[in-house]
């Protein structure tokens, strides 16, 4: 990947990967939409305290220079930008309203005992939409807690994931559809989450969250204490300890 040169208008496009992958399998584009991303900016380069005065404050971030387009999208529209009302004071943001260990925390334990299934409470705050698209939510190991949440399958090669995994996490991933529904001018979704027994305590995996229409995200772990009887390990051929 290389630079552009920022003293002209430039526009460069290229397919990505999933683009020719339709186009490999003889289908069509049919490119409806698009969408604007300012990744490569660096806010903090704004100097109000410029000699210039005001009409300079970003004369460094407009002199940044513009890398070239890139085939793997997922790296390149993770802070996509989104049209708020003009009152707006803030970004749109996720939060979890309860289902942690403590409020305001980042992780849900399960331990011996806690085999039942249990709910996390997700809102969308500062974003009010015509639409309910509801949320996405990947499970980067399921195989240490579930969800009846609508499965959206295995993760392939292209796509959103990408911003929240790294590709050896990627095979054993799942990603989720989670329905929302709409109270004054935030969305809830409320998740169902079962532990699984696993061959030791300890096991963890993260749970990422993202809102379809605004790109807010949040991300919380879980860990899993709930252990398999000695003589189930021993059952699969795994090799189990005092």
């Amino acid at each position: 990947m290389g630079y552009l040169d920022n003293s002209s208008i430039t526009v460069d496009a290229v397919l990505t990967k999933k683009g020719r992958e339709i186009l490999k399998d003889g289908g069509s584009l049919n490119i409806s939409s698009f969408t604007l991303s300012d990744k490569q900016v660096d806010y903090t380069l704004w100097n109000p305290d410029h000699p210039s005065g005001s009409a300079f404050y970003g004369e460094a971030i407009e002199n940044l220079p513009m890398l070239e387009a890139s085939v793997h999208a997922e790296y390149n529209m993770n802070n996509r930008l989104i049209s708020l009302n003009q009152n707006s004071i803030a970004i749109p943001a996720l939060v979890l309203d309860s289902g942690l260990d403590s409020k305001g925390g980042a992780t849900k334990t399960y331990n011996n005992g806690d085999e039942g299934s249990s709910t996390v409470t997700v809102r969308l705050i500062g974003f009010a939409s015509s639409t309910n698209t509801g949320f996405g939510m990947i499970i980067q190991k399921p195989g240490i807690v579930s969800t009846t949440a609508e499965s959206a399958g295995s993760l392939s090669g292209t796509g959103i994931h990408r911003t929240f995994l790294s590709t050896e996490d990627i095979a054993s991933a799942q990603e989720y559809r989670v329905a929302t529904t709409i109270k004054g001018s935030d969305r809830i979704a409320t998740i169902t989450l079962n532990p699984l027994q696993v061959d030791t305590a300890g096991e963890s995996t993260n749970i990422f969250i993202y809102d379809y229409d605004s790109g807010a995200q949040l991300s919380f772990e879980v860990v899993n204490n709930i252990t398999k009887p000695i003589s189930t390990i021993i059952a699969q051929g795994g090799v189990g300890s005092k």
